[in-house]
């Protein structure tokens, strides 16, 4: 876009028309009596004089700096000629004060405003009343735009607010593409990204949909579940350790040997499982007529707190062409063996009814001989069980087999 050239160099005349030689012009800051400098290049570098005295032309390089001026032009005499207010350079170098609304139209393929700042200040700034506004918006020399903040870090930074994205219906909130080399979405410290209606604190999503930290799945469908990978809800694959406890897989716990007098210890169940297994692999004790207990604790491995009392139920022996064989006993979930040479393998199932602390319990053996056990208990813990212990009645001591448990 051409423009008119501004005049290079300032001239002055007599009433007469010849120029106004040795002529004197003072340059005060608009309104005032105070003189305000000029200068004699655009470097800003070196001062005019003041008054700026005329040379033989009647002429003088007079550069403004960027406030408002008043000039006073008198003769050689130092008789006034007249003065002129509020005056201010329209160059790129000055920052005009506009008051009232702005109105910039325009019908063209070329943009409506264009700013260019080859310098080290702001393109542009957005304040309110206060000046510095330390809080306001601004676009930086190199792009970076900060809404809230005059230092941003980051290509757009927002700071002391929420940024919004409303849908038109149809279409995403916010669309956000990682480059070739970037490998996360992340929400920097202890804070909080929120994706829909589900809540992910301290988040950070992989190119590859992989959510790397804890997520809250209240409503969700899972649509495909397995032991290693995790679970893919809508497409999204979500690590194991990751998904809330009504989506986890089966645990599998560390199977241990059962001999001696030692009971068989497991510690540090979650506290979300609702379900327990005991697995029984060809465990015996030496003492016939005795049994086995399962005793739930709600303690930890380095402050055991296992309930020795409070369960009711029964276990039945069932041998081949004997008597049934049926115990009651309060100390724990029991398995009755009526001979030392009984080897148990099977199942017990521990279930945590509800949201109280009610746990039922049912199980079934076979042994290496003849005869089945099976029976079932219900036991109310004062906490949510952390703690299983598997444990050989009185003075009897496992001699073999082992035992483990999954949960879920």
């Amino acid at each position: 876009m051409a423009a008119l050239t501004p005049t290079a160099k300032m001239q002055f005349f007599k009433a007469d028309g010849t120029p106004l030689v040795g002529g004197k012009l003072y340059t005060y800051t608009a309104g005032t009596t105070t003189p305000q400098t000029t200068y004699t290049d655009s470097s800003g570098g070196t001062a005019n004089t003041n008054p700026i005295i005329l040379d033989s032309r009647g002429e003088a390089n007079i550069w403004l700096g960027g406030s408002t001026y008043k000039f006073k032009l008198a003769d050689a005499n130092d008789v006034e000629i007249w003065t002129v207010d509020n005056i201010s350079a329209p160059t790129s170098g000055v920052s005009p004060a506009l008051s009232g609304n702005v109105t910039i139209d325009t019908n063209s393929s070329s943009p409506a405003l264009k700013i260019t700042q080859t310098g080290t200040g702001y393109a542009l700034r957005v304040q309110d009343s206060t000046d510095p506004d330390a809080t306001s918006t601004v676009i930086d020399n190199t792009g970076k735009i900060g809404i809230g903040t005059i230092s941003p870090s980051e290509l757009l930074d927002v700071s002391g607010g929420n940024l919004v994205f409303t849908s038109s219906g149809g279409t995403a909130y916010a669309k956000i593409t990682p480059g070739a080399s970037d490998t996360t979405i992340s929400a920097e410290g202890a804070r909080t990204l929120t994706l829909s209606a589900n809540s992910v604190t301290g988040a950070s999503i992989s190119t590859s949909g992989v959510l790397t930290a804890s997520v809250s799945l209240s409503t969700d469908t899972i649509n495909e579940k397995t032991s290693t990978a995790g679970v893919t809800i809508d497409g999204v694959l979500i690590k194991d350790s990751l998904i809330g406890a009504q989506y986890r897989p089966i645990t599998v716990a560390t199977t241990q040997a059962t001999s001696g007098s030692s009971p068989v210890d497991f510690n540090d169940i979650p506290s979300w499982v609702r379900r327990i297994t005991v697995v029984f692999d060809s465990v015996s004790v030496d003492i016939t007529t005795t049994g086995v207990t399962v005793q739930l604790g709600t303690g930890t491995s380095g402050s055991p707190a296992f309930v020795t009392s409070g369960y009711t139920g029964t276990s039945a022996q069932l041998p081949n062409g004997a008597a049934i064989v049926a115990t009651n006993i309060s100390s724990g979930f029991y398995s009755t063996i009526a001979v030392a040479a009984y080897a148990l393998s099977g199942l017990m199932t521990i279930t945590r009814q509800g949201s109280s602390n009610l746990y039922a319990a049912s199980w079934a053996f076979g042994t290496n001989s003849a005869a089945s056990i099976v029976g079932g208990g219900v036991v109310t813990l004062g906490a949510v069980a952390t703690q299983l212990r598997i444990d050989p009645v009185g003075v009897a001591n496992f001699d073999a087999g082992s035992v483990n448990i999954f949960y879920e």
